[in-house]
């Protein structure tokens, strides 16, 4: 590369760096297919300033990248507007809610007039065959114009949305159920418009029909039968979004707060860190944050799934989402707005559902060729019963516009959406959070299990249960100076030593210096000038410092301590199994999965631990590069692997792990480390989550057959194939069948899901 042309690519490069990148978050309503989201998508995508866009179909939503510099939320309303749907933003969710509603009513308005108005083209098109009173057996010549006038608007009018999808695809060159419909339908209309106008003139336009039979109802019956299929599909699917809207209820709109020594009542998103937030028995709990007055009874069941109260007291930490049940509290907020733990949930859940699993592509690839191929079917479909069977002009019409109205092409893009919200949903309704939709996909793929000990097999509620002393030191005295450098350390660990030191009335040195943290090792620091180290057996290697002929080889997790680089005392560390932890691993073992222990902890601690809950398969003295290491070599040997661990200090192997679990509790859940979190620390819902895997996958599956076997049976029955047997379809019967095919075999199978049991 010349220097111009690094020149250059420095320039374009800081410009890229330099584009002021805004995110808008918003929810669109009135989209009838997944073909509108892609029409939405590619139209935005074409306008200078976009940088990226995403619109969800089956939980109407979207979301754009743009510059700011060239554009704005308001210019993004605007031009979603120009293609005819409304827009609410992420800040407008009373507004998101009341759009709905009305779009609701605007379809059950629709509806009733299209059927009603459709009844009655039915009825006066039918008066030959049918009993009618005198009055209503109009002259054709009279009769064809009202049927003009009634199917106008119900095609233009009721139908609008319809015409307006398909115009709008075809700016977006892209062709959808939208563009099948209007086809279909205007076809019918047109044809008979001519023939309206062919009788009603006396133009004897005898070339352009061979009856004077008119199919304005045909026309008309389609937009009903649609629009019906349309409602169901908006009502069902909105209770697919159950889930995202329970946790958005747990939100206080209004807190109650002091600031500056003024009691006020202000809106959740102002509330900042460190206000004083006052809660009394029946709130919800607004924002994360610790109590530092009152005491109180809290249900953390939304949240957690843990259906018992827990009492809370001074000191303790409370979590957004929650309701405080009895009681009176003070709590100084310490996560706030989109930091909160509700907060990262709705995002979380939100963006799990919106994300498409890899079994969703191959479907992707369809639905883009779809519409025209079915569109090419319907015209060879005319071509054959006009040119080759020698039907006659509406007969053949009638046939071609059967294949386009019978066609389904959203059955395929809703079979994984439509799971994967209720799937999450329901996830999220036991404590367990997907972070995105391949975690679903893949979790019920893996045949090899991996565990962390500490904090996931055991309690992580450490205890001290004995000291031992060297060298001349009093456990008093060795106490201070272990005191001194642990109470500077937020391990697990040195919480345990400290509280132990508090229980005996042990006071650290204030001379303290140099402290430093050694990940998977240990600490040190200067204290009163001499050289602590407190740690695991590596460290003093590494420190060159001689250890005792006698090792404490208890079974428990043991600490050194050196003062000066002479070993002066040794600390054991008990930590216990949870009470769940056997039953779970006697599970995995019975789903014929192979289970492993990573830990960091010594031989005989991990061997102890391992013993008890019969794992074969274990590893000790790990750190935190080599657990990745066992998963890659895991891995190599073609096993699928879930890792699970505390989610902070296992990053690096949750993140090679095929699918990385997060084990935590409230606020010390790191959100964005692994592929499922769960927030209450209960093994239990691994279970779970691998049913919910299973579950999600099956039906998906399910809804892909159906779809596939729908379309693969309708359109050859709407085409004529079966003519010779005196099987075949109407339009409006396609109609029927395109309208309820989503509901039945995608939308209505999905809600299934909601009812699963997930505890064997």
């Amino acid at each position: 590369m010349s220097n111009s042309e690094k020149i250059k690519d420095k320039l374009e490069k800081d410009k890229v760096n330099s584009v002021r990148e805004e995110l808008f978050e918003f929810d669109i309503i009135g989209m009838n297919c997944n073909g509108c989201a892609a029409s939405i998508k590619t139209y935005i995508e074409k306008l200078d300033g976009i940088l990226k866009v995403d619109i969800n179909f089956a939980n109407e939503s979207g979301e754009i990248i743009f510059n700011s510099e060239k554009f704005s939320k308001l210019k993004i309303v605007s031009e979603i507007r120009k293609l005819g749907y409304e827009v609410s933003g992420e800040d407008e969710e009373y507004i998101s809610e009341q759009l709905k509603k009305k779009n609701l009513k605007d379809q059950r308005l629709k509806i009733i007039v299209s059927a009603s108005l459709s009844l009655i083209i039915m009825i006066l098109s039918m008066k030959d065959h049918i009993h009618l009173p005198e009055f209503l057996h109009l002259p054709e010549k009279i009769l064809l114009p009202v049927l003009t006038i009634l199917s106008t608007v119900v095609i233009f009018w009721c139908g609008a949305k319809f015409i307006k999808g398909a115009w709008n695809s075809l700016r977006s060159l892209s062709f959808d159920m939208n563009t099948l419909i209007s086809l279909g339908s205007l076809s019918a209309y047109f044809y008979s418009l001519i023939i309206t106008i062919n009788i009603v003139f006396d133009l004897n336009i005898s070339a352009l029909a061979t009856s004077s039979e008119v199919y304005y109802e045909t026309g008309a019956m389609i937009i009903t039968f649609i629009l019906i299929g349309n409602y169901l599909e908006s009502v069902m699917k909105s209770k697919t979004q159950t889930s995202v809207q329970k946790l958005k209820d747990l939100q206080a709109k209004v807190v109650n707060v002091i600031r500056d020594g003024n009691e006020m009542f202000i809106p959740f998103k102002k509330v900042r860190v460190n206000d004083i937030v006052l809660i009394k028995t029946g709130d919800k709990i607004p924002v994360d944050g610790k109590i530092i007055e009152g005491y109180c009874v809290v249900d953390e069941s939304a949240m957690t799934g843990e259906s018992l109260p827990v009492e809370k007291s001074t000191g303790d930490d409370l979590m957004s989402g929650t309701v405080l049940r009895n009681g009176f509290v003070k709590m100084q907020a310490v996560l706030v707005v989109s930091d909160t733990m509700l907060s990262k949930i709705i995002s979380l859940v939100k963006n799990a559902s919106s994300s498409k699993p890899k079994i969703q592509k191959l479907a992707d690839k369809i639905s883009s060729v779809f519409v025209p191929i079915v569109i090419l079917i319907s015209i060879f479909t005319f071509a054959y019963w006009h040119l080759i069977a020698g039907a006659a002009f509406d007969r053949s019409l009638l046939f071609a516009v059967s294949v386009l109205i019978i066609a389904c092409p959203c059955a395929l893009g809703l079979a994984s959406p439509i799971a994967i919200v209720i799937g999450v949903g329901r996830a999220a309704e036991n404590g367990i959070l997907f972070n995105n939709a391949d975690a679903i996909e893949n979790l019920k793929n893996i045949d090899t299990v991996c565990f962390d000990k500490t904090g996931t097999l055991t309690t992580g509620k450490m205890s001290v249960k004995n000291i031992y002393t060297r060298n001349g030191f009093s456990e008093y005295e060795l106490m201070k100076y272990i005191y001194s450098v642990e109470k500077l350390s937020s391990h697990p660990i040195a919480k345990s030593v400290k509280l132990h030191a508090i229980d005996n009335n042990v006071l650290p040195y204030n001379k303290v210096s140099d402290f430093k943290n050694e990940s998977g090792f240990g600490v040190s620091a200067l204290v009163n000038d001499k050289k602590v180290l407190i740690g695991n057996e590596e460290l003093f290697r590494k420190n060159n410092i001689n250890f005792p002929e006698i090792f404490y080889n208890s079974g428990y997790t043991n600490l050194f301590v050196s003062i000066d680089n002479k070993i002066s005392g040794i600390i054991e560390i008990e930590d216990k199994l949870k009470d769940n932890a056997a039953n779970v691993i006697k599970e995995l073992k019975s789903k014929k999965l192979n289970i492993y222990m990573i830990t960091g902890d010594s031989e005989n601690a991990a061997g102890k631990t391992a013993t008890e809950l019969g794992i074969k398969n274990y590893s000790f003295k790990t750190l935190p590069d080599e657990k990745e290491q066992i998963i890659s070599k895991l891995q190599k040997k073609n096993k699928n692997v879930a890792m699970i661990g505390d989610g902070i200090n296992d990053a690096p192997s949750l993140a090679r792990a095929n699918v990385g679990i997060a084990v935590g509790s409230g606020q010390d859940i790191a959100i964005d480390s692994a592929d499922v979190i769960f927030v209450k620390d209960d093994l239990t819902n691994i279970m779970k989550s691998i049913v919910i895997s299973e579950k999600t996958v099956r039906i998906i599956k399910q809804n892909f057959f159906w779809a596939f076997f729908y379309n693969a049976v309708a359109i050859p029955l709407a085409a004529g194939l079966f003519v010779p047997y005196g099987i075949y379809i109407s339009p409006v019967m396609a109609a029927m069948l395109m309208a309820f095919s989503d509901v039945v075999t995608v939308i209505g199978n999905s809600l299934r899901l909601k009812y699963v049991k997930l505890d064997k």
